[in-house]
């Protein structure tokens, strides 16, 4: 077997799958426990399926790609009802997992795998284990029965213990590429099907939104947030053509004026975009090949940066992060939008200094 057919149903994330596949082609076998690690939508869950159904293929060896996805093992681990694959979450309501759910697990993992080979643990949002939790864990992760595997999902591993991390190689989930993202989201979605046929600039628009996670993806074009996301990447767009164009002070504030009064995360989050919107614009007056996040079309990007220096595109990106840190820590939305647009004028009206 060769390590392009190991895990055919993770998107992207090559190397990491190539790593995966190498361990169990060299014979060296899995590790007894993985952080699987990135954003919430970035692929944790599906990588943790795919690693416990890899791990308890019934046609591994045959030829056939690991994990198979069609025999039993694979069939009930997929569809999240094998006796032996136990996800363990936070309590309703609770912030963290304490140690009583750990110790709940410790007493279950002496129990023997009842259908396969393996008894595998799918921890969610294992780093807000509480640290008496994570204490308590490691004791099994130090000498754990030879049919045990743990698969801890985080956001963040540096909120674990070091002791923890040090006996679970961390498994990180890379940003998919924006094609990847519109592929998985219109075959997962019939709204951003619809979208991709009936509306291309709004469909590109939140495939970009979702920064490279295919879950965020799915979530917006099937939730509520849809709309709200492409008034503000349009307004942020707006905001930018303004501001290289040194439009006047009104300008900006027109633009900026309809956040002012409303939601104060609803700001943040639109200064958000323009900071992004502002980050690629920068790059892009370094280089024509630098990885955007905002814009899905470079030759907008070229078009909007056109003789804005890229002095003064880092001091409007310092300007709109100061007015978002601003607004994250409560104050007043209409005083800090109004402040930042009347440094976005000064921006616009200083001195050329390349």
């Amino acid at each position: 077997m060769n390590t392009e057919m190991c895990f055919p149903g993770i998107k992207g994330n090559d190397a990491l799958r190539a790593r995966l596949a190498r361990d169990i082609i060299s014979g060296s076998g899995l590790a007894h426990a993985y952080v699987i690690e990135g954003r919430p939508g970035s692929g944790r869950r599906t990588m943790a399926k795919n690693i416990a159904a890899a791990l308890c293929c019934e046609r591994a060896g045959s030829g056939l790609p690991l994990p198979c996805g069609e025999c039993p093992a694979c069939r009930k681990i997929f569809a999240g009802i094998s006796p032996d694959v136990i996800t363990v979450t936070r309590e309703d309501g609770k912030a963290s997992i304490g140690i009583d759910t750990i110790r709940d697990l410790r007493t279950d993992v002496h129990v023997m795998p009842n259908e396969l080979d393996s008894k595998i643990y799918i921890i969610e949002d294992a780093d807000t284990m509480t640290a008496q939790a994570q204490n308590a864990l490691l004791l099994t992760l130090e000498e754990p029965p030879a049919y045990l595997v743990f698969l801890l999902i985080a956001e963040n591993s540096r909120n674990m213990l070091e002791t923890i991390r040090s006996r679970a190689p961390s498994l990180r989930m890379q940003p998919l590429p924006p094609e990847t993202v519109a592929a998985i989201a219109a075959e997962s979605s019939a709204e951003a099907a619809r979208m991709r046929t009936e509306d291309r600039n709004a469909f590109r628009g939140i495939i970009m939104a979702a920064d490279g996670s295919a879950g965020r993806a799915i979530e917006l074009f099937e939730g509520k947030e849809k709309d709200a996301v492409t008034a503000r990447r349009a307004a942020a767009t707006e905001f930018c053509r303004i501001a290289c164009s040194r439009g006047h002070g009104r300008e900006l504030l027109s633009v900026l004026f309809p956040y002012s009064s409303g939601k104060r995360d609803e700001a943040a989050k639109l200064l958000g975009d323009i900071s992004l919107a502002l980050r690629d614009l920068a790059l892009q007056k370094k280089s024509e090949t630098a990885p955007l996040r905002f814009f899905a079309d470079r030759d907008e990007a070229e078009a909007l940066c056109g003789e804005y220096t890229l002095s003064r595109l880092i001091a409007l990106y310092d300007a709109t992060e100061k007015a978002r840190d601003l607004l994250l820590r409560n104050a007043n939305t209409r005083l800090t939008i109004f402040n930042l647009m009347q440094a976005a004028e000064s921006v616009g009206t200083h001195k050329n200094k390349g």
